[in-house]
């Protein structure tokens, strides 16, 4: 997931500029100093040192996001999401991943703060439509205040291998930057935002249908991006505003402040934020190399999260609501993908994925939802089918399958056929909890 937060993005609405997009964002630029005082106040993060900004086209707005994700940390992160995504059957497997990212953020952004340069940049596009135009400059605003106080660079920059918690970190960022925008727009109209009441919160969250929270310019190409790419990109901005709304329920902003200094672990506990609360952290889970891949390498290696697992679901036909209740009660999990030496082509990858879950109930019904995902996503036919496991030969010859322990839950998919009934039992005991799960006890909320 981490590949999609490169940059700070927010959709740009369309609109009337008066007087013209130039003189718009004039004035826009000409009252930044105004709106960082202004976010300030509201938000409680001082002002340490002033924001530097500046405005680009849309050519120099595309070459400065080819350099911020050409950078080798960058790159690895968008070839490894990509890689997983076509394996996994959420992307094409010719899709041009790298490509796709740059596309979507390109039309998708207003303006964007980079935590490495600590600069605000500014798209001219923004004078489009002066009224949000402002909004978006409060939001990125608020991510250079942010960044002053809690050094965004740092608390983002989580290892590869944590995807799930990188997100987790993420979220917190724009749905702090989100809450601004909204309490900066309703301040202005002498209007006090009730956080207290869940359903003005649910509304707002629901509102949003692109990650700025309108219909952007760039909607054509963001609505044909596929699912998992397009909720990828909205859930930072949507399930990110719903935690830090929960968060003020009865709380002053210092209760962001401490997500800031005590970052969530997983997205369960931004999409569960009582998770959050009551401290009840992820299972880490491991996984090695099985003895009949000996001689391949992980090409990918994250954790899915109860996020991944549901967009999985979705990527493949499961109804939303049942993918989000059978990715409910998420304990923790590992996802790889195993490619052979100079064997990088996404189809011919070996995916894996071991699953922990709250209760054995939880498991069945992932483990039910797992399968009618993995029946859409294999081109083939079902050759074992008991109530425990499910395997399939694809077209292409190699095994896939999902296979139930308890309360564990096993997914490969595209195993060599000639590996597939070594691997049956190898999988098991390459792979389980990293150390003795803490009993988290709760099953479905």
């Amino acid at each position: 997931m981490a590949a999609l937060a490169v940059a700070v993005t927010l959709a740009t609405v369309p609109g009337s500029a008066h007087g013209g997009p130039d003189d718009a964002l004039a004035r826009l630029l000409a009252r930044t100093d105004a709106v960082t005082r202004e976010v300030s106040k509201l938000r409680g993060l001082p002002i340490k040192r002033p924001i530097p900004y500046d405005v680009v086209d849309k050519d120099e707005l595309r070459a400065r996001l080819v350099k911020e994700t050409s950078d080798a940390k960058s790159k690895a992160e968008i070839a490894q999401e990509g890689l997983s995504l076509a394996r996994w059957g959420e992307i094409p497997p010719t899709m041009d991943f790298g490509a796709l990212v740059l596309d979507l953020l390109t039309e998708q952004i207003a303006g964007y703060y980079d935590p490495s340069t600590k600069k605000l940049t500014v798209s001219k596009s923004a004078g489009d439509d002066p009224a949000w135009a402002e909004m978006v400059q409060a939001h990125e605003i608020d991510h250079g205040l942010q960044d002053q106080s809690f050094d965004l660079k740092k608390y983002e920059d989580l290892p590869d291998s944590e995807g799930d918690a990188e997100s987790a970190r993420h979220a917190v960022v724009e749905g702090d930057g989100i809450a601004v925008m909204i309490e900066v727009s309703l301040a202005r109209q002498k209007v006090n935002v009730d956080w207290s009441s869940p359903d003005a919160a649910g509304m707002i969250e629901k509102g949003m249908a692109t990650p700025g929270g309108g219909s952007g310019s760039g909607a054509d190409d963001f609505d044909r991006a596929p699912l998992a790419v397009r909720e990828m990109m909205i859930f930072p901005y949507r399930a990110g505003f719903g935690f830090v709304a929960a968060l003020r329920h009865h709380n002053t902003w210092a209760a962001v402040d401490a997500a800031f200094r005590k970052p969530p672990r997983s997205t369960e506990q931004i999409l569960h934020p009582e998770r959050y609360l009551a401290g009840d952290d992820p299972v880490p889970v491991r996984i090695s190399v099985p003895a009949s891949l000996r001689g391949w390498s992980f090409g990918v290696s994250t954790v899915w999260g109860e996020l991944g697992f549901d967009l999985f679901l979705r990527a493949h036909g499961v109804d939303t609501a049942v993918a989000a209740d059978a990715a409910a009660g998420w304990g923790g999990d590992r996802m790889v993908v195993m490619t052979r030496t100079g064997d990088a082509a996404p189809d011919h990858g070996v995916g894996l994925a071991r699953m922990e879950w709250d209760s054995e109930a939880d498991a069945i019904e992932a483990g039910e939802a797992a399968t009618r995902a993995m029946d859409h996503a294999v081109a083939g036919a079902t050759v074992e089918h008991t109530a425990t496991r499910t395997r399939w030969l694809g077209l292409d010859g190699t095994v896939s399958w999902v296979e139930r322990r308890g309360p564990s839950l096993v997914l490969v998919i595209g195993a060599p056929a000639s590996l597939s009934d070594a691997l049956l039992t190898e999988v098991w005991a390459a792979t389980g909890p990293a150390s003795a799960p803490a009993p988290r006890g709760r099953g479905k909320r």
